[in-house]
């Protein structure tokens, strides 16, 4: 029979009861420091968020403020080009009274200055616009005086339409052709005067010219020839 070796071994409570006790407080520890850790980490997160949010309000309120910028200037831009439109409007309007305006100052000149041209009754212009009907035309003659003493003068004016008929050469005074007004016309002016009426052309007349006749009670016949030309209403 073989000798067998015991090893006797001493038994130490105390140790193990030490050894537990470090092992706890040593898991105590990790786990504190682990719970102080994340209560940091939380913390540093919710000041962070906290951070965010500000920013992305204070962006927020900027982009804000550039769109209402953006609209103020697009308003802005609208209006000034409103205004441009509204100051190129007034400028053509301008021209258009200045040269209508320098037109009359060109008429009353000539009608003032009684050394241009003969002397006395004078047929200044004839004008046509279209009328009501299709062969219906409105005229008006201006009759004025050349006298380095303007005297008041009273007298007639009338006039013929030279055109054809169905080809033929026809002449139709004021009484036939129907106007509506006074035949002939009478005047009675220091200056000027405007004699107006109305012309309804038979279908068949192609008109070519007028010829327009003003005379004193007194004195000689003035004539004058003006082509046939309709002028926009």
């Amino acid at each position: 029979m073989k000798n067998s070796l015991y090893r006797v071994v001493e038994d130490r409570p105390v140790r193990k009861g030490l050894y537990a006790g470090l092992f706890a407080l040593t898991l105590l520890l990790v786990l504190g420091g682990g719970f102080f850790a994340g209560q940091w980490r939380a913390q540093q997160a919710i000041a962070e968020n906290t951070g965010l949010r500000v920013a992305l309000s204070e962006t927020q309120a900027a982009e804000q403020e550039l769109r209402n910028r953006i609209v103020d200037a697009e308003l802005s831009l609208e209006t000034q080009k409103f205004a441009v439109t509204a100051m190129r409007e007034q400028l053509t309007n301008m021209h258009s009274e200045r040269a209508v305006l320098l037109e009359e100052l060109g008429f009353f000149r000539n009608l003032m200055t009684s050394d241009d041209g003969p002397r006395g009754l004078r047929v200044g212009d004839f004008d046509l616009y279209p009328g009501e009907d299709p062969n219906s035309y409105n005229f008006v003659i201006l009759v004025t005086q050349a006298e380095k003493v303007r005297r008041l003068v009273s007298g007639q004016a009338s006039l013929v339409v030279e055109g054809t008929i169905d080809g033929e050469d026809a002449q139709l005074s004021l009484a036939d052709l129907g106007a509506n007004s006074e035949a002939p016309l009478n005047f009675r002016f220091r200056y000027f005067q405007d004699l107006d009426g109305v012309l309804n052309l038979p279908e068949n007349f192609v008109p070519q010219a007028v010829i327009v006749t003003v005379r004193t009670i007194k004195g000689p016949s003035v004539d004058r020839s003006f082509p046939w030309a309709v002028e926009e209403a």
